[in-house]
């Protein structure tokens, strides 16, 4: 009965060491920043991490509520790359419908871009409403280092 309790205990702090590794890997490149209104965070997971030009990175985008850790469901957006100041991606033209609002009913959404050099771009996150309802809209910007 001792060697079942141990391999029991052994198996659980196994498994707790796992899902704590897991989670720091997984949480490596993750980006978290609020909107210029501070009505949402915005957080960006890009994967493969780190960014490599010529291979397809996805980006995937939490909407979550400003001050908790709950994603925000039904939010109009936009999502925009540039590099030296000239945008070279939009996703709502990507969805065939360009300088048109997004939307996502779940609050999370991911976007799939190939950068084509190296350099340091700006990703630019545009919340446009919440909950079917307009906002003045909100930009979330972050830095994106393509090797």
């Amino acid at each position: 009965m001792n060697s079942a309790v141990t391999l029991v205990i052994i198996t659980c702090i196994f498994s707790i060491l796992l899902s704590s590794s897991t989670y720091a890997l997984t949480s490596v490149g993750t980006m978290n920043k609020a909107t210029s209104g501070r009505t949402l965070n915005v957080i960006v997971q890009p994967a493969p991490n780190p960014v490599v030009k010529g291979r397809q990175t996805n980006f995937k985008v939490i909407f979550d509520q400003n001050g908790g850790s709950a994603v925000q469901p039904h939010i109009d957006y936009d999502l925009t790359i540039s590099k030296d100041g000239k945008q070279i991606f939009q996703a709502s033209a990507l969805a065939g419908h360009p300088n048109q609002p997004l939307h996502t009913a779940e609050g999370i959404v991911t976007i799939p871009y190939t950068f084509r050099q190296q350099g340091a771009y700006i990703m630019n996150i545009t919340v446009y409403g919440i909950l079917f309802n307009p906002i003045k809209p909100e930009v979330a910007q972050f830095p994106i280092g393509v090797s």
